[in-house]
This record gives C-alpha cells, sequence and structure tokens, in this order.
C-alpha cells in the first residue's frame, strides 16, 4: 500500500515536472508517461527487475533490441573482474557505457556530451570510482549540485523509483531517436 502511494505521488510531481516544461522533446515525454505508467509494472522489486532490466523494460515500447542491445545495456562483456571494467572507462573502450553504447552503435540513439543538453526522458549509465555503477532515465538534473534523479529500479526503493544520484565522473547519456 506504501509503494502505491508513493508511486502516485511519485507519478503525479514527475507528470507536472514534465508538463511544465515544453523543452522536453516528444519522444522522450512518451518515455516518461511509459516509466509512469508502466514503471512498477516492469520492476515490481529489484529482485524481479535491476537498473538494467528496467531499462530494457522500457525501451522495449519503442524499439526492437537485438541481443547484441541487450548484452550491451547489461555490460555483459567478457571480463575477470569488475576493474576490466574501469580499466575499460579510463582506455575510452564504449562498453561501460552501458545503454548509451547500445543505442548510439545500433543507431537508435544520440549521445549527449553537454550536461547543459541532457533532458528528463533521456537514458543514463555511471559509475562510480573503482565501486559501482547504475543506469536509468532522467527525471531531472540539478546541475548545480551535480546530482541526476533517475527514473530505474534501486535497492533503496525494492524495484521502480525515482532516487537521486551524485553524478560521478564516468557519467554517460544518450536520447532515443
Amino acid at each position: 500500500m506504501k509503494k502505491t502511494i508513493l508511486f502516485l505521488f511519485l507519478s503525479c510531481v514527475s507528470l507536472l515536472h514534465a508538463q511544465t516544461n515544453d523543452s522536453i522533446p516528444p519522444k522522450n515525454k512518451q518515455i516518461i508517461d511509459t516509466v509512469l505508467r508502466y514503471g512498477e509494472a516492469i520492476s515490481p522489486t529489484y529482485q524481479e527487475a535491476v537498473c538494467t532490466e528496467f531499462v530494457i523494460g522500457v525501451l522495449k515500447h519503442f524499439i526492437t533490441l537485438s541481443k547484441e542491445d541487450i548484452v550491451n545495456i547489461n555490460i555483459n562483456q567478457p571480463r575477470k573482474s569488475i576493474e576490466d571494467v574501469y580499466l575499460q572507462m579510463e582506455n575510452g573502450s564504449p562498453f561501460p557505457k552501458g545503454v548509451v553504447h547500445a543505442l548510439t552503435h545500433n543507431g537508435k540513439g544520440e549521445a549527449i556530451t553537454n550536461l547543459n543538453e541532457v533532458k528528463p526522458g533521456d537514458f543514463v549509465q555511471f559509475w562510480y570510482p573503482r565501486s559501482w555503477g547504475h543506469c536509468g532515465i532522467v527525471e531531472h538534473i540539478d546541475l548545480e549540485h551535480k546530482v541526476v534523479y533517475l527514473y530505474s529500479s534501486f535497492p533503496s526503493t525494492d524495484g521502480y523509483g525515482i532516487q537521486p544520484f551524485d553524478m560521478p565522473e564516468y557519467c554517460y547519456f544518450v536520447r532515443l531517436k
């Protein structure tokens, strides 16, 4: 019951936020509407759908994902340890960019390198230094404090929800075409 009330509250706040920002691209508005409508069904608990599975679940409402796309979103390339991911980032490999790499590689997305151009409804993959990574869909960004608020699946919300994250150096954004 608490999760449903929180979902309804967050949905209303997010919808009002999205509707007041006319600079949001139409496709991004559709993505937000899809997240608000299906987010809890895509990831009712974190154990049922982690962040990458949440992103895949949303994207499937818009595009057909190949097996390679899913591997790229899951960052499921062969590696000996998580340290390999950090070495790939340091060496400029596209693979740690997850959803960003998948959508730019398949031509269905456009990378966003200027933080001022990131909009609600864009997708993000980030990595904290030598720690952990996460992905989701931008709800909004506080550029002054370098915090990104995401629609995603995360342990603290036990599935779908909106969470704030400090933006680390390795933070990549993409917009679905």
